[in-house]
């Protein structure tokens, strides 16, 4: 069987050069090393130590073909490909939970509002026990996924284990389940919006829309769109939502590419329905591709500021093609530029200091001496720079430096401040509002009660044993003590808040609030 397959996969390959290429020397040079691959894959089938999984050579061969183009064509096997729609089209089919294992369950998170979950009362902290009658005692989330999700208004049995009660069951009927762009989206103050995006799906425009119309409606009048660590996703609801602040006809974007439809020009269009509210970009290195058009635009068009750090510098655009085995190909097509003509594609020569770089603390000062061929500037004549990201107007890193214990705490697998805030959360259940729980709250928490806790927590933990120190953690208290009302807040209150007490100790973010005197100047 492998062999008729591998058969027919080579005289694909023959018949296509032998159409297409040609009689030049170039072409008899690809043909060579069409027999050495189809020799080489033969001897392997041969003649290795053991039998090999030939598709899977086969699959590295594509995915090693692709990546010796860019860093970003890529192949999507047919295992893997619904997935990667499902977070593309924005819903799938299944319950509606955020979970966590902890401690051997699957622990809730949070319930998704408006999902079978939601609906059925499920409630952050709930862990299931059992599926179907069946334990689901240290399930692999393969089988999380398998039992959980299912076709819409088919049924699933779970079993719910709650602090103060006895375990009960609860029929779930499966429904469409979204993927939300946006994370977050509240008022921090009387007039300042705040919504994070943390990709871009083919609902992003609508759900971030939707958000600013509320939050109008509540009183904003200024906006900090955060686009930390959003990898970027589809280019259309990215240019739609760069739109809707832009009240002019101007170019939002352009690509070029060596095939005739990757050559495009997007304008904006101008009509009553423009955002016209003063607007500010939160930006950091994990910030790409569509995040980088946002910002971009926004600062070329001189129409909102951009503060973080230097973004990712992915400028290269993707189309996806189908495969007959029901796997894909996205190949590179073109690059794209921002309004001001600036290419936001880093160099990629070499693939490990493509991502490595990164982390370089100098960067920013790398990127601020930039030689004038990758100077340009914006509508209104500032400098900005390309060939490397996008470059914040106001640079600020958010790296606090804390100890490796609070690393170790705050980035557990076993998540210890939910179950902490999980454990503790009865006692502000007497605040009506999450209103009146901000204002009581600030700085009570008892760092040696949590201390106490968490010794006794580890010592339960045999094999997941965490090593730390306490003095470590007194040091950075004010963070940890930050983060538990947050996940108080979470669970009391919904996710929003859990960003809302964040926000306190977000060095960026409160960058953003004491300068939107700049971002109005834009707009007046």
């Amino acid at each position: 069987m492998k062999k008729t397959v591998l058969s027919i996969i080579f005289i694909l390959f023959f018949s296509f050069i032998l159409v297409s290429a040609g009689n030049g020397n170039s072409a008899k040079d690809f043909f060579n090393k069409i027999k050495s691959l189809s020799q080489v894959v033969k001897l392997v089938e041969n003649y290795y130590v053991e039998e090999a999984n030939m598709d899977e050579l086969i699959d590295g061969a594509i995915r090693g073909l692709l990546e010796t183009l860019d860093p970003h064509s890529s192949y999507i096997p047919s295992k893997e490909l619904k997935k990667v729609r499902e977070n593309m089209q924005g819903d799938f089919e299944g319950i509606g939970i955020e979970f966590s294992m902890l401690d051997g369950y699957i622990t809730v998170i949070a319930p998704i509002p408006g999902t079978p979950s939601d609906r059925a009362g499920l409630v952050s902290g709930d862990k299931i026990v059992k599926i179907n009658g069946e334990s689901a005692y240290k399930i692999t989330t393969d089988e999380i996924v398998k039992k959980l999700r299912g076709p819409k208004g088919t049924s699933v049995d779970v079993t719910i284990k709650r602090v103060g009660v006895e375990n009960f069951d609860i029929t779930l009927i499966r429904d469409k389940i979204p993927i939300h762009s946006v994370l977050a989206a509240l008022l921090y103050n009387n007039n300042t919006g705040y919504i994070l995006i943390n990709r871009f799906g083919n609902k992003t425009f609508l759900e971030v829309d939707a958000a600013i119309d509320s939050l109008q409606e509540l009183g904003m009048e200024q906006l900090v769109l955060d686009l930390r660590g959003n990898p970027g996703g589809a280019m259309q609801p990215a240019l739609e939502l760069l739109d809707t602040f832009i009240n002019s006809n101007d170019t939002l974007l352009y690509t070029t590419g060596r095939i005739r439809n990757a050559n495009t020009v997007y304008y904006a269009n101008k009509n009553q329905s423009d955002r016209t509210l003063p607007i500010i970009a939160l930006i950091n290195r994990s910030s790409a591709s569509a995040s980088e058009i946002i910002a971009g635009g926004l600062q070329d068009l001189d129409r909102g500021l951009v503060i973080g750090e230097t973004s990712f510098g992915k400028g290269l655009v993707q189309r996806e093609y189908n495969l007959k085995d029901s796997s894909a190909v996205r190949i590179t097509i073109a690059r794209y530029y921002t309004p001001s003509g600036r290419l936001i594609q880093r160099d990629f020569n070499a693939l490990d200091d493509y991502y490595l770089d990164l982390n370089k603390e100098n960067r920013e000062q790398q990127d601020s001496l930039k030689i004038d061929s990758l100077a340009y500037k914006t509508k209104k004549g500032r400098i900005v720079y390309g060939g490397g990201g996008i470059t914040p107007d106001i640079h600020i890193t958010d790296n606090n430096y804390i100890t490796k214990s609070t690393q170790k705490i705050l980035y557990s697998p076993q998540r210890l401040l939910f179950k902490y805030a999980d454990d503790i959360k009865v006692k502000y259940k007497k605040y009506n509002s999450f209103k009146d729980f901000n204002q009581g709250t600030s700085n009570v928490l008892d760092s040696f009660e949590f201390l106490n806790w968490l010794k006794n927590k580890v010592n339960e933990a045999n094999d997941n044993m965490i090593e730390y120190t306490e003095d470590s953690l007194l040091i950075d208290w004010n963070l940890i003590n930050n983060r538990i009302q947050a996940e108080i807040a979470a669970n009391l209150w919904g996710k929003d808040y859990r960003y809302y007490i964040r926000l306190k100790t977000d060095k960026q973010f409160q960058t953003a609030l004491e300068n939107f005197h700049l971002a109005k100047s834009f707009v007046e």
